[in-house]
């Protein structure tokens, strides 16, 4: 009995929190002619506040988003790179998708504009495209081809090297460095390839051998420090460079224990289940290896609460989300870092609201 009405207080102050923060946001767009491309992460908050106060009008604001972006020249078809964090046709479908409520008809025009691009990448490359193909009816040949695009980078040695010309500036790493990252890295790739191995039987047949592939590598280059399981930054040969220790999306143990955690769910192997599940119990049990900058989810408290509903109840770090936010301002507004993650984060933990483009539930 507890327990519920502990559930349940959870659930409305999260749903509070998060119509407040989305309150802030829609007054912020509210003075604005064109709406940013990057403004396009509120419409999945929107969407998430729309089921749980479906009276609220949530949806009308996203509509009224959606329709600025298209209409205001902000959004622009030539050279687009998927971008479902970086306001490509990916992450306008996946918005849209999530918001529902008749926009077949665009729906149907980005599905000819949500394709396989050089860069591999959740954040804007054909991983995140992967994303929006999950949230469209299912359609084999498109799910094969994003799954063959995919799984030729896995098949590389090591999979999906980082070309030179994208390297951040000042980064010295050998050639043939990877990334191994849910962001940016190998991690991305691997949870969707698991996602489309259960959409279709040709997706299937192509991704499971690179499901393997990835999550085999993953493991292969894990390490052990004083607080358990580690992955690096990336890898070139069999130089390491590590990156500091954070308990965080982008990077580190939760979010490439996520993605082997889908491995294991669709290839039935236990023991990338239970390599994910060791690393995420050590990280938990282990806060003075976090090493969180933020609130937000991409390298935030927000993403740590986010990805261990996977493996862990959460309420301590629902707790601790709540009373940072009550202390420390969020001044970044969007959907990687800022606050419209947190309001998001909170109300998938509580009320299972979806949180698809970070793969979370």
């Amino acid at each position: 009995m507890a327990a519920r009405l502990a559930a349940r207080l959870a659930a409305r102050l999260a749903a509070r929190l998060a119509a407040r923060l989305a309150a802030r946001l829609a007054a912020r767009l509210a003075g604005q002619e064109i709406v940013a491309a990057g403004d396009l992460g509120f419409v999945p908050l929107f969407a998430a506040l729309d089921q749980v106060q479906p009276d609220s009008e949530w949806d009308s604001a996203g509509r009224r988003i959606l329709r600025r972006i298209l209409t205001g020249g902000v959004f622009r078809v030539p050279d687009k790179s998927p971008g479902l964090f970086t306001g490509g046709p990916a992450g306008l479908g996946v918005a849209a998708a999530l918001l529902g409520g008749g926009r077949s008809g665009l729906l149907t025009r980005l599905d000819s504009l949500v394709a396989p691009t050089a860069e591999h990448d959740l954040v804007s490359g054909t991983a995140g495209a992967g994303v929006y193909l999950l949230l469209r009816p299912p359609s084999p040949d498109r799910e094969a081809a994003l799954a063959r695009a995919l799984a030729r980078g896995a098949r590389s040695d090591p999979p999906f090297p980082v070309p030179r010309h994208r390297m951040p500036a000042g980064w010295a790493v050998r050639d043939g460095y990877a990334d191994c990252g849910l962001a940016h890295g190998a991690a991305g790739p691997l949870a969707v390839l698991s996602l489309l191995a259960g959409r279709s039987d040709a997706a299937a047949e192509i991704a499971r051998p690179a499901v393997a592939r990835l999550a085999d590598w993953l493991l292969g280059v894990a390490h052990r420090d004083e607080w358990g399981t580690a992955w690096p930054a990336g890898v070139a040969g069999d130089e390491r460079y590590p990156s500091p220790r954070r308990a965080s999306w982008c990077y580190g143990v939760p979010g490439i224990a996520r993605a082997l955690w889908l491995a294991g769910e669709a290839l039935d192997e236990p023991a990338y289940r239970q390599a994910a599940q060791e690393a995420m119990d050590e990280l938990l049990a282990s806060p003075q290896a976090w090493g969180l900058d933020g609130l937000g989810v991409c390298h935030g408290l927000a993403g740590l609460m986010l990805l261990t509903t996977s493996f862990a109840p959460v309420e301590a770090l629902f707790d601790d989300l709540c009373a940072a936010y009550d202390s420390r301002p969020v001044e970044d507004p969007g959907l990687l870092s800022g606050a419209a993650s947190i309001a998001l984060a909170l109300l998938a933990v509580t009320h299972g609201t979806p949180c698809a483009p970070f793969l979370a539930r």
